[in-house]
């Protein structure tokens, strides 16, 4: 048996025509909007805020630098960060309290509504293969979410340009990875609310699953991964004190050091199991200057948000093969 894929096409038109006219879908995205204009105003403020404390604690240290101390290794405050990794920054803070709420709203309802409405028989009796329907869905579901979330962004950037800011080629570069990551952090709960879409007789039952997935990874996942750091870490070592000789202060130092690092890579661990965890290090990650560095340090990061929809959608493909219609 072949796809034929001008069938997958027209279904996944379909269902990205149906969404994009859906109130409930539109409503959301809206909202989306209106947080995005409030994040960017947010930055944009904050931003104005540091680059004039930077400017005068620059002009001070100048000053006493030509007056005290001409030395080229007289310390200088700190830039701030560059303005478009801070405003995507935020724009990722937002998608990632309220974007599986999106990627849920277009998933849950994809085959649990066509089987609640008695559609789903009708649409199968017509000449067209189960793994043609169930493929034209999900490719109009992820259409769906590349559309909204490219919106979002392509939103704020034009508030940074409306701003009378410069949008460098290196700007540009972050806004396309940290929408490709934010894309797939989508798709995670987009492939959660469709498997439980296939198992669900109705779309109250796979709302409900999804929403609560959603809940265990969002809220107890991170819970539980602090508290396993916290038991194989064990309680920090205890500082010897201001007057502690040399060494000692050294072993302490020396101590902290793996304690810290025990403690970090027992959480990132855990966190690698939750779709938020894994979008929170390649968000913070993704905004630097270097992107083969930044993809070494979140390589497995990165695997997770892929593999995370590529499990559910391939549960949800094999129920929806195997749903008996009669």
């Amino acid at each position: 048996m072949t796809i034929d894929l001008s069938r997958v096409a027209i279904i996944a038109r379909k269902e990205f025509a149906d969404h994009l006219t859906d109130r409930t879908f539109l409503l959301v995205l809206a909202l989306f909007g209106i947080l995005t204009v409030l994040s960017l105003e947010a930055t944009l403020t904050s931003y104005a805020s540091m680059m004039r404390s930077y400017e005068f604690l620059l002009e001070r240290a100048l000053e006493r630098a030509a007056h005290a101390d001409p030395s080229p290794l007289f310390p200088l405050p700190t830039p701030p960060p560059p303005l478009a990794g801070l405003i995507f920054q935020r724009i990722g803070d937002t998608f990632g309290i309220f974007g599986p709420l999106i990627a849920i709203a277009v998933g849950f309802n994809l085959i649990a509504g066509e089987r609640e409405e008695d559609t789903l028989k009708v649409l199968l009796s017509r000449p067209v293969y189960r793994d043609e329907v169930i493929t034209g869905k999900t490719l109009g579901g992820v259409a769906v979410l590349a559309f909204a979330s490219a919106a979002v962004f392509t939103l704020a950037l034009g508030g940074v340009l409306v701003a009378g800011l410069t949008v460098t080629p290196h700007d540009a570069v972050i806004v396309v990875r940290c929408w490709g990551a934010t894309l797939l952090f989508l798709l995670a709960y987009f492939g959660v609310a469709v498997a439980f879409s296939a198992f669900s007789e109705d779309s109250g039952r796979a709302l409900a699953w999804a929403m609560a997935v959603f809940i265990l990874f969002s809220t107890v996942v991170p819970v539980v991964a602090v508290d396993v750091a916290r038991t194989v870490a064990g309680p920090a070592p205890p500082w010897p004190g201001a007057d502690a000789p040399p060494d000692e202060v050294q072993r302490y130092q020396e101590e902290m050091h793996v304690h810290a690092a025990t403690y970090g890579g027992v959480q990132n661990m855990m966190l690698a199991l939750s779709p938020e965890g894994n979008f929170g290090v390649m968000r913070g990650a993704l905004t630097g200057e270097d992107l083969a560095a930044s993809l070494g340090g979140v390589w497995q990061n990165l695997i997770g948000l892929l593999a995370f929809p590529a499990i559910f959608l391939a549960v949800a493909y094999v129920r929806f093969m195997r749903i008996d219609l009669r």
